[in-house]
């Protein structure tokens, strides 16, 4: 079976007032046989009035938007499949079959090592699955995370922090990559949470050279 065709609902993530990337979005959704499906919905996506302790109102909406989203298919007993609204899917992402059972999967991803993704920091969460166990987990997680630090992480960062105290949970990568992130004017900030990890002030150069050489496809 095709993963798109796995998930209880598909929820993506935008703006009410990003109408422009609503209309990206169904086109992305057509081109890979989920205009109309009843599964899918368009979240409206949060902007916070502040900060708060993330690295910017960006980061801090998308850490709000998809712990929503999360909360909503944990009461319905349902797995869950979060796009962001800047979401390409790649030619091959119709017909992607994931090759075992996982608990979270990650359809887009830049990673610092792509020869071990497990072990890799991640940046980028617009293309994220999760089972209905993972659901339960990951949502649990979000909710009670407390980090010392003054900032807070971005939810990929949080993903990974769940990931390494949880190596039990099971992952899955789709290689290559089923979607990217269309290049357009942003929203949604990127925080250099890589400083916030361990060893992750080495990351700053390749964050900025991955995100320069990043292409539509």
């Amino acid at each position: 079976m095709r993963l798109l065709d796995t998930f209880d609902r598909i929820r993506v993530i935008n703006l009410p007032e990003r109408t422009d990337r609503r209309r990206e979005m169904d086109a992305e959704l057509a081109a890979v046989g989920l205009a109309g499906d009843p599964r899918v919905a368009y979240f409206p996506g949060i902007r916070p009035a502040d900060q708060g302790r993330f690295n910017s109102i960006g980061a801090h909406g998308v850490y709000l938007g998809q712990a929503q989203i999360l909360r909503e298919a944990v009461a319905a007993g349902a797995s869950v499949l979060i796009l962001e609204d800047d979401c390409a899917f790649s030619s091959h992402a119709a017909e992607f079959e994931a090759k075992t059972a996982w608990d979270i999967f990650y359809g887009g991803h830049d990673a610092a090592n792509p020869h071990d993704l497990h072990n890799s920091d991640i940046i980028g969460a617009h293309m994220m699955g999760f089972s209905r166990e993972g659901a339960v987990q990951v949502s649990a997680y979000l909710d009670a995370l407390d980090p010392d630090d003054a900032v807070h992480p971005p939810i990929d960062a949080a993903y990974i922090w769940f990931r390494r105290a949880h190596p039990m949970v099971r992952t899955e990568f789709a290689v290559p990559p089923l979607a990217v992130q269309r290049t357009s004017r942003s929203d949604i900030a990127r925080s250099k949470w890589h400083h916030r990890l361990p060893g992750g002030r080495q990351l700053g150069g390749w964050v900025r050279r991955t995100l320069q050489a990043k292409t539509d496809r």
